[in-house]
């Protein structure tokens, strides 16, 4: 089961930038990509860094710390098989973003 939780305005999010937020228990990183928004889990595997103060660049955002690069499409790290961060669909309802987060 899932239901969809109202995490930001879409206002709060420019196109090229990505920034935390709390929903549903859990830190996720919303970044905006030319209009389209993508959720993850905010919190690198590696060492814990915020994702979502990392940097935007083509469909992929780079950890602050270490460099490691998170498809925002997959979740999946590249470079690193087999590891990867949850990735969450998200839609706009009027000028909201909500992100669908398991029960």
């Amino acid at each position: 089961m899932s239901r969809w939780v109202p995490v930001a305005r879409v206002a709060e999010l420019p196109v090229g930038e990505g920034k935390t937020f709390s929903a549903g228990g859990r830190d996720l990183a919303l970044f905006n990509e030319d209009g389209e928004i993508f959720a993850i889990d905010d919190t690198c595997p590696h060492q814990g860094a915020s994702l979502g103060e990392g940097t935007l660049h083509e469909g992929r955002v780079i950890c602050p710390w270490h460099s490691w690069i998170f498809d925002l499409h997959t979740g999946e790290c590249r470079g690193v098989p087999g590891t990867a961060v949850t990735r969450y669909a998200t839609r706009r309802t009027g000028e909201t973003v909500e992100v669908e987060l398991p029960e």
